[in-house]
């Protein structure tokens, strides 16, 4: 798991970047998180004690993010989260943790989610899409959620599926990455809210009562906004329990259609309860410019069904079979030694969340590097509007640094030609590109080593 503390790690040190530095230390206990959203101002960020229970017993929402930029996440290096709950009666009306309307942006960092009040669940929501009491336009920048476990929803974890705000809002970005999602309803649903830019990585989602993923586009929004979608090195187990619907799914787009990239790549789906009834596609991607947006590679599917709409996307190195999963009923999606899925990803590595491939020798096999030859992450990471690569060569050499968008198509080339043995940097700065993953691989030698970045518009 150290991989994992050293994400939640780097994510907390980057809100420095991302927001100004007044850091609020919060107290745990009843209704302390709730007051501390009230009073918080552009740019705070909340820092939460491990370990401890913040609870709220009164409101139906924790907080309200409209018109400044908020982070929540845990002191510390993130290796005990500190826990929310939700203990109002939702009697009163419907409980959720966050709402984000106009202006807003939420980062939740390094915490755990629990909507279940006595073994049943209570809380319907982790993040809404809000739009004021009464209609009105929304432009909500962000919802980030990293290295967070969300366990027990009545409903989705960030939703935008009520019909009320149609033509009404706007979500920038929404992104997952290292999570573990549990027993609640679709990761991110966007029936009605329009979206830019949608990315689900390095995350865990099992029984999950509806869809794991719904993107809408014009019919249902009412607005032309479509986004792009990354989805890589994720693991999805056991979805629609309740309601049986597909894996992913991308529909609605009437005649505007979606005209974005969506990568699915690296990744493992399987058992999907629509598939008993051969009723769904496990990942349904319709209605993009000529069915030909999406790329889908690297996948393994089992117990799906056989059927599949694949239309005319670019479909490569797809694998049926059973992944062999340590314990799926306790949520343990460890592969087993040896397993081919560990050396099946794009870059030779394993596929789905690498959470569960601790045990794996074969690991990573791209990693493995010559002694004094070393490709460094970049820094800051996320990134915007710039940041430094950096690697060392052991021996002077023909080398090449090249950037590369989501789909590996060649954005900007860093570096290239004879370089001396020693450390290089270089920085890479945005040139009118979209937020998403990017990569960037340094070639030397016959050899090639890739890392992953991540640009925030």
């Amino acid at each position: 798991m150290k991989k994992v503390l050293l994400i939640v790690v780097s994510l907390i040190a980057l809100t420095s970047l991302a927001f100004s530095q007044n850091y609020i230390d919060v107290a745990p206990g009843e209704g302390m998180l709730s007051a501390a959203l009230a009073a918080a101002a552009d740019g705070d960020v909340l820092r939460l004690v491990p370990g401890a229970e913040y609870t709220e017993s009164v409101l139906k929402t924790v907080g309200t993010i409209v018109d400044k930029k908020i982070a929540i996440v845990a002191d510390g290096d993130g290796s005990v989260k500190p826990i929310i709950k939700i203990f109002t009666d939702p009697a009163e009306g419907t409980c959720q943790f966050f709402q984000v309307g106009n202006n807003g942006s939420l980062l939740l960092a390094g915490l755990e989610f629990d909507g279940a009040v006595n073994g049943s669940k209570s809380v319907s929501y982790l993040g809404r899409c809000y739009m004021g009491e009464s209609p009105a336009p929304a432009a909500i920048k962000k919802i980030h959620l990293e290295s967070c476990v969300i366990a027990n929803l009545k409903s989705n974890v960030i939703d935008g599926a009520n019909s009320n705000i149609a033509s009404y809002v706007v979500i920038d970005s929404a992104i997952v990455n290292n999570c573990i999602v549990h027993d609640t309803g679709t990761l991110v649903h966007f029936k009605t809210a329009s979206s830019n830019y949608v990315q689900v990585t390095n995350s865990t989602m099992y029984n999950i009562t509806s869809y794991g993923m719904r993107i809408n586009g014009i019919t249902n929004t009412q607005r032309t906004e479509n986004p792009e979608v990354v989805v890589d090195h994720t693991t999805w187990y056991n979805i629609g329990l309740t309601d049986p619907r597909e894996m992913i799914v991308t529909e609605n787009a009437g005649t505007n259609l979606f005209e974005k990239p969506i990568l699915i790549t690296n990744s493992i789906f399987s058992t999907l309860t629509a598939a008993a009834a051969g009723s769904k596609s496990a990942i349904n991607i319709k209605m993009t410019v000529g069915d030909a947006m999406a790329t889908i590679t690297h996948i393994c599917m089992w117990d799906l069904g056989a059927k599949k709409n694949w239309l005319k996307h670019t479909i490569t190195d797809t694998i049926r079979m059973d992944p062999g999963f340590a314990d799926p009923a306790n949520g343990d999606f460890t592969l087993p030694a040896g397993s081919l899925l560990l050396t099946y990803g794009s870059d030779k590595g394993p596929i789905g969340d690498k959470r569960w491939t601790n045990n794996a020798s074969a690991v990573a096999r791209n990693d493995l590097q010559p002694e004094g030859f070393v490709l460094a992450q970049n820094y800051p990471n996320p990134f915007n509007p710039a940041t430094t690569i950096s690697f060392t060569l052991a021996q002077a050499g023909l080398a090449r640094l090249a950037v590369y968008d989501a789909r590996g198509r060649e954005v900007m080339v860093l570096a290239q030609g004879l370089l001396g043995a020693g450390i290089h940097h270089y920085e890479f700065a945005v040139h009118n590109l979209v937020s998403g993953l990017y990569f960037y691989r340094l070639t030397m030698a016959g050899r090639s080593w890739t890392k992953k970045m991540l640009l925030l518009q």
